[in-house]
C-alpha cells in the first residue's frame, strides 16, 4: 500500500506486515477492542517526531522545584514554548513526598487531546536526569551502574570513562561511542572486545592498534582497513616490529601529526572495500548494526530481536514497530521511545516495567493507563486520575473517538510540545538540519547561551608533554564552534599516560565527528561491485565507495 506522508508530502509504502502487525497491537476496554490506525507520515517523518523528545548530551544547571538546591539536568530552565517545566531532583521525584495524583484532571472533550496532555507535561514535576544506582557520574544520562564517569550517556556498567555514548562494560576510556566489553579506547567508533586502542572504528577483538578499520582480532596495527588475525602491520603491509614502533613515534602526542593521520585514515577508508551493511549472524534482516536476529527489516543498532519494522536501539525486541531506545524483551510496541520490559504500549515515552499504555510519558511499574504523566505502580488512571476498572473501560475510547473526530488518535506527540530545540535533541543526530530547516518543518531551535563564548584564557600547546597541570583550571574554546569546554583533571592524567595531545575541540563537536563515520539510517538499492547482486544498503548509490555482499566483501578480507 502506497501513501502520501501528511508531513513532507513524500511517498511511502505500508507493507503487509506492518498491516498485519496493528492488526496485533488490541487494546481491550470491557468488551470493546480498539486498535491503532495506519500511519500517515513516512518513516522518517516519524523518527523525526519521536526522537525531538529525546536529549542525550546536553545537561544544564537549573534549580530544583522541590528542593531550591541546584541540580543537574538534561533540561533547560527557559522553556521553548509555554511556562517553564517543573524539575525534582531524581531522588525528590522519586520520594513519598511527591504524588502525581494530585495533578490529575478531566478530559475536556471541548479541547484537542495533545493541547490537553502538553499542559498535564508541564504541570507535573519531571525528573532532572535519567539514572539508575551510579556512583560519582553525576554529569550523565540514560546510564545505570556506572562508576566515576563523567559527560556519558545511554551506557551501562561503565568505569572511569568520559564523553561517551552508548558504553556497555566499558573501563578506562575516553572519546568513544558503540564501544562495548573493551578497556583503555581512546576515539572509538563501534567496535567490541578491544584493548588499549585509538582511533579505531568497526572493529572486534583488537589490541594496540591506532587509525584503523574493520579489523578482526589484530594487535599492533596502524592505518589498516579490512585485515583479519594481523600484526605487526602499517598501511595494509608487515613491518618488523622495530621499525613499527619508530612509525608510532613520529606521530604519538603531536596534535598537529595526529590530524595528518586521521586525514590519512579517511582516505583509506573512503578507498577500501565495504560490506553493504553491517548484519552479523541474521535471517531476513535488512538495515545496520544488526546482530543474531531474525526478521528485523529496516532496523538499526538492534540485537537479539525478531520480527520488528523501523527500530533504531533495541536489545532483545520483539514485535515492535516504529520504536526507538526499546531494552530488555518489550514486547508488542508501537510508535514508542525509551522502554524498559514493557507490553503492549503505543505512542508512549519513557516507561519501565509496564503494560498496556497509551499516550503516557515517564510511568513506571504501571499498567491500563491513559494519557498520564510521572505515575509510579497505578493502574486504571487518565490524565493522572484515579478511575474504577470499569470507569477507565467506558472512558478512554470516548477520548479516542473524540481524538478520531480531530485526527489526533494514531499520531504521536506533536513536535511542537517537545521541551527540547531540534538541535538539542537526538533526531539531530539522524537527521541533521540547519536552523532555518528546522523551524521551517516546525521544529523549536534552541539559542546559544552567551555564557558558554567567553573568550579563551590559554592556548594549547602542540604536544602533551608541553601542557602544564594548570591547564585544568582554563578556559579553552573549541576550534570549531567556539564553544568553552575545559579539561578535568583525570582526562589530563590520561592524554600523559597514553601519549594524546589534549583536544583542540569541545565533547560536542568530537562526538559530531566520531558520527561522521556512520552511515544515515536510511536504505538504498545497490548493487555488489564485484558479483552485480542487488543489495539494500546505508550507502547512497551516489556515493564513491566500492560496495559488495557479504561474500564477495568475505573474499576481500580474508
Amino acid at each position: 500500500m502506497e501513501r502520501k506522508c501528511a508531513n513532507c508530502g513524500n511517498a511511502f509504502l505500508i507493507h503487509q506486515d506492518e498491516q498485519e502487525f496493528v492488526k496485533r497491537m488490541v487494546f481491550a476496554f470491557g468488551k470493546k477492542t480498539i486498535t491503532p490506525p495506519l500511519p500517515v507520515q513516512c518513516p522518517d517523518c516519524r523518527l523525526k517526531n519521536r526522537t525531538v523528545y529525546r536529549n542525550e548530551q546536553y545537561l544544564y544547571k537549573v534549580r530544583s522545584a522541590f528542593s531550591g538546591k541546584d541540580i543537574v539536568s538534561i533540561m533547560n530552565e527557559k522553556p521553548l514554548w509555554g511556562e517553564p517545566y517543573v524539575i525534582y531532583d531524581q531522588n525528590e521525584w522519586r520520594s513519598d513526598a511527591f504524588d502525581p495524583l494530585i495533578y490529575g484532571r478531566d478530559f475536556d472533550f471541548k479541547k484537542p487531546f495533545f493541547e490537553q496532555f502538553a499542559q498535564l507535561q508541564k504541570d507535573v514535576p519531571r525528573m532532572a536526569l535519567i539514572t539508575l544506582a551510579n556512583e560519582n557520574s553525576g554529569f550523565s544520562t540514560g546510564t545505570a551502574y556506572c562508576k566515576n564517569c563523567y559527560l556519558i550517556n545511554s551506557s551501562e556498567n561503565c568505569e572511569d570513562c568520559y564523553y561517551g555514548k552508548l558504553l556497555q562494560k566499558c573501563s578506562d576510556s575516553i572519546d568513544c561511542s558503540y564501544l562495548y566489553n573493551s578497556q583503555l579506547c581512546y576515539e572509538c567508533f563501534s567496535v567490541y572486545d578491544s584493548y588499549n586502542c585509538q582511533w579505531l572504528a568497526f572493529s572486534t577483538n583488537c589490541r594496540d592498534c591506532y587509525f584503523s578499520s574493520n579489523l578482526s582480532g589484530c594487535s599492533n596495527c596502524c592505518l589498516c582497513t579490512n585485515l583479519n588475525h594481523k600484526e605487526y602491520h602499517f598501511m595494509n603491509k608487515p613491518l618488523g616490529k622495530d621499525e613499527y614502533e619508530k612509525r608510532l613515534s613520529e606521530f604519538r602526542g603531536s596534535f598537529e601529526r595526529i590530524g595528518k593521520m586521521k586525514e590519512l585514515r579517511k582516505k583509506m577508508m573512503h578507498s577500501m572495500v565495504h560490506k553493504y551493511s553491517n548484519i552479523v549472524n541474521c535471517q531476513d534482516c535488512t538495515g545496520d548494526y544488526i546482530e543474531n536476529s531474525k526478521s528485523c527489516k529496516d532496523c538499526y543498532d538492534v540485537n537479539e530481536s525478531q520480527d520488528c519494522r523501523y527500530v533504531t536501539v533495541g536489545v532483545n525486541v520483539k514485535d515492535i514497530y516504529d520504536c526507538s531506545n526499546m531494552y530488555l524483551k518489550p514486547e508488542l510496541c508501537y510508535m514508542t521511545l525509551g522502554t524498559i520490559e514493557v507490553h503492549t504500549v503505543a505512542f508512549c515515552l519513557f516507561v519501565f516495567h509496564s503494560q498496556r499504555l497509551l499516550y503516557c510519558d515517564h510511568c513506571f511499574n504501571c499498567s491500563d493507563c491513559f494519557a498520564c504523566n510521572g505515575l509510579t505502580r497505578k493502574k486504571f488512571c487518565i490524565f493522572n486520575k484515579q478511575y474504577t476498572k470499569e470507569q477507565y473501560e467506558e472512558l478512554v475510547p470516548k477520548i479516542i473517538a473524540q481524538m478520531e473526530k480531530n485526527g489526533e488518535w494514531g499520531q504521536y506527540l506533536p513536535a511542537k510540545y517537545s521541551p527540547f530545540g531540534y538541535n538539542e535533541s537526538l533526531a539531530s543526530e539522524y537527521f541533521p538540519l540547519s536552523e532555518a530547516e528546522a523551524k521551517k518543518q516546525g521544529f523549536h531551535w534552541r539559542d546559544k547561551d552567551a555564557r558558554d563564548y567567553k573568550p579563551q584564557t590559554y592556548t594549547l600547546p602542540d604536544r602533551i608533554d608541553q601542557v602544564p597541570d594548570s591547564v585544568t583550571q582554563e578556559i579553552l574554546a573549541c576550534a570549531t564552534c567556539t564553544k568553552n569546554y575545559r579539561v578535568i583533571p583525570q582526562e589530563l592524567s590520561y592524554y600523559r599516560k597514553h601519549i594524546l595531545p589534549v583536544p583542540h575541540h569541545c565533547p560536542d563537536c568530537r562526538h559530531a565527528e566520531r558520527m561522521k563515520l556512520r552511515n544515515p539510517r536510511k536504505l538504498w538499492k545497490r548493487e555488489c561491485a564485484k558479483c552485480k547482486r542487488e543489495l539494500q544498503s546505508t550507502y547512497a548509490p551516489d556515493r564513491p565507495e566500492v560496495i559488495a555482499c557479504e561474500e564477495c566483501y568475505l573474499k576481500e578480507v580474508y
